[in-house]
């Protein structure tokens, strides 16, 4: 079993998000996070963990119903980066580094997150794994366990892209995966998803 975890962000309270919260929304029949939540189960990864903030008793209820851990952050409120901390303190000892994907983010091909575990364990020399589509950046990124001090640092609403960005150990993986950028911050996200399907 492979030594890396998977963490699923979603303790935003999605606040660019109309008349709801889009974690919960309903997307092809079922509330959108869900489809995330099943996208960790399906990683080749040895821990699979939930950070909660915003609607905890609803989101919890679903990640330990798909088979996952989830843990609260009652400072999510303080942006991205004391979410990642909190999944990163609640990893196993022996975890060698995670995959972070985020509550948002449903149209990631398992393949992808496959290619990116496998690419991690064949580049131990790589601090980091970055799925690329057409040479822009995406999710889900792989962290390891050497940068975990680093991140111990960050503060606000940011997550590890600069961090990563300044670093010359970061392995950028191409895949033919349009779902690693997509993202659901509005209902007209989800109205464009729908139509272009």
């Amino acid at each position: 079993m492979s030594r890396f975890a998977a963490l699923v962000l979603a303790a935003g309270a999605s606040t660019r998000f109309a008349n709801g919260h889009k974690l919960l929304a309903r997307f092809r029949d079922k509330p959108l996070v869900s489809h995330v939540f099943e996208r960790a189960i399906s990683a080749p990864v040895g821990a699979r963990l939930v950070v909660t903030g915003a609607r905890v008793g609803e989101i919890a209820a679903l990640a330990e119903a798909a088979g996952l851990r989830s843990l609260h952050n009652p400072d999510f409120a303080t942006g991205l980066s004391s979410s990642l901390k909190a999944g990163l303190a609640a990893l196993p000892a022996d975890c060698d580094g995670v995959l972070i994907l985020l509550g948002d983010m449903p149209l990631i091909h398992p393949e992808t997150l496959r290619a990116i575990v496998l690419a991690a364990e064949a580049n131990p020399a790589f601090a980091a794994i970055v799925p690329t589509y057409r040479g822009e950046w995406g999710h889900p990124v792989l962290l390891k366990r050497a940068l975990f001090g680093d991140l111990g640092l960050l503060t606000g609403d940011q997550g590890a892209r600069k961090l990563l960005q300044s670093r010359k150990d970061v392995l950028t993986l191409a895949v033919e995966d349009p779902g690693i950028l997509a993202d659901f911050d509005t209902r007209e996200a989800f109205a464009d998803v729908e139509k272009n399907q």
